[in-house]
């Protein structure tokens, strides 16, 4: 087996990194000076990481497009490199390194163990999800979560997000769950409303359904598809819902996807317009932002505050 000493969550800032790291994503980014360079995504079982790929002085731009193309995420590559912290995110650096992106690792080298980054207990937040759903009252609508969810196996691997908040192996029905919880919460605590308790719960656990869809998995990561892009999230979530919506009354059903539909708040094409709506997307956002602000701030040390990579916005540790 190959042997790997330096991981994810030990990169520190003005050290030599050379080891093997699955690569999440790479995309190709312009240089100021019309050059190109290569931002990765990089990962395993410690965490994620960022890596940008400027390759060695003569290669052209053309040879970093194909570099760039040919690199399959999912797959490891050794990351040959130095590690420097810039606008408070350590990335990795690479340089003469570009030479080990031109074929993965072969993975009968590897100790999977070593390279799948999943946080999340599935079993734990499998039985968690059951039992919000237990709480929906009217049957019809318990039966379309239900089905709509049974009908999408990925629904409990696949990430949430490409990179910002969940990005991990369970991180969608992880924050599915926090949704969910959270819009309930808010639900019970408005004095002298009058939710439709059982609408907001369908609405929080299908709200980013269509995300499992938007992912596949390839090697030891999930990769986005097309889709994610050229189609998004909702349209799939609402196009998943309309084939398991016979059992349920159509106004409560059209609250429903209208939840859907509207969970990105004023972002969003469609903006929210009920209690239940809204609700729903404020725990949404809630659950985006507390996991993306916990994980830049988890390695700060006391007094030490940056850029936060995940949330985008300043963290510092008391």
């Amino acid at each position: 087996m190959l042997e790997k000493t330096v991981f994810v969550a030990g990169i520190n800032g003005g050290m030599q990194v050379d080891a093997p790291f699955v690569v999440d994503a790479a995309e190709l980014k312009e240089k100021r000076d019309g050059g190109r360079y290569i931002q990765l995504s990089i990962s395993d079982n410690t965490g994620r990481g960022a890596c940008k790929v400027w390759g060695a002085s003569d290669n052209s731009a053309e040879q970093m497009e194909a570099f760039c193309r040919a690199i399959r995420p999912g797959e490891v590559y050794r990351i040959q490199g130095y590690a420097k912290v810039y606008n408070g995110t350590c990335e990795v650096n690479v340089n003469e390194g570009i030479a080990c992106l031109a074929d993965p690792v072969p993975p009968e080298t590897l100790e999977p163990s070593l390279f799948v980054y999943a946080p999340v207990d599935i079993k734990s937040i499998r039985e968690r999800l059951g039992r919000m759903t237990a709480k929906i009252e009217e049957p019809g609508i318990k039966s379309l979560v239900l089905e709509v969810i049974d009908s999408i196996p990925e629904f409990f691997d696949a990430p949430a997000a490409k990179f910002h908040h969940h990005a991990y192996i369970g991180g969608l029905a992880e924050h599915t769950l926090e949704t969910a919880e959270m819009a309930l919460s808010l639900a019970g605590t408005i004095s002298r409303a009058e939710m439709d308790t059982d609408v907001t719960l369908a609405g929080a656990l299908l709200h980013d359904v269509g995300k499992a869809s938007c992912f596949c998995r390839r090697g030891f990561s999930f990769v986005a598809l097309p889709d994610y892009t050229l189609v998004g999230h909702t349209a799939l979530g609402a196009a998943a819902l309309m084939k398991h919506s016979a059992r349920v009354d159509p106004a409560r059903f059209g609250h429903i996807l209208h939840i859907v539909m509207s969970h990105h708040g004023s972002y969003g094409e469609i903006k929210p317009r009920t209690p239940e709506a809204w609700a729903v997307h404020f725990a949404d956002n809630a659950s985006a932002y507390l996991r993306a602000t916990c994980d830049d701030a988890a390695d700060l040390a006391q007094g030490e505050e940056r850029q936060g990579a995940r949330c985008r916005v300043p963290v510092y540790r008391f």
